[in-house]
């Protein structure tokens, strides 16, 4: 980073919770009395990766695959009636075009199912486990002070030994260093 330009993360931990919702009510918590929105981060942290094998089950890919074959199908046999003359009614060309609508569909779906489902496929992403309410040091003692002083901080939403572990100051967190 280049000399004189400020970090754009804040470096202060303020709270530390399980889940993003807990974390948006917070930083909502200490917007509610003046603090400023912009300043105030929430950041994912003890970051995992996680593997999810894809499971969708082949019937049902291959039933819906026949259900949007046979409206691509019925779709199609009615621009055919409307444009071509063949020596079958409307109707009956509708039924075909339904018939094989769904045939070819349903292939399609199976095909689909049978390849997305092997056993070597999996979905791969980074999660985290805690997140954490970070806002810059000058502003920490006053939302140190908020959060004390909430009547709702006991209902799990902000752990209190984070908030007392955080760094008072530049200063203190030099001196511990």
């Amino acid at each position: 980073m280049p000399t004189g330009q400020a970090s754009g993360v804040p470096s202060s931990v303020i709270a530390s919770v399980s889940n993003f919702g807990d974390a948006q009510r917070t930083v909502e918590y200490l917007r509610s009395y003046g603090m400023d929105a912009a300043r105030l981060e929430v950041v994912g942290a003890g970051l995992r990766q996680a593997r999810r094998q894809r499971a969708v089950p082949v019937a049902r890919l291959t039933a819906v695959s026949a259900s949007q074959g046979a409206l691509l199908g019925v779709l199609a046999a009615i621009f055919i009636t409307l444009v071509a003359e063949t020596t079958l009614n409307g109707l009956a060309v509708v039924v075909w075009g339904f018939v094989y609508g769904v045939l070819i569909g349903a292939l399609w779906g199976l095909f689909r199912g049978l390849v997305r489902n092997r056993p070597d496929a999996f979905d791969t992403e980074v999660l985290p486990t805690r997140y954490e309410v970070r806002c810059p040091a000058d502003e920490l003692s006053v939302a140190r002070t908020l959060l004390a002083d909430a009547a709702d901080v006991d209902d799990g939403r902000v752990e209190r030994g984070v908030i007392a572990d955080a760094p008072q100051s530049e200063e203190a967190h030099r001196d511990a260093a």
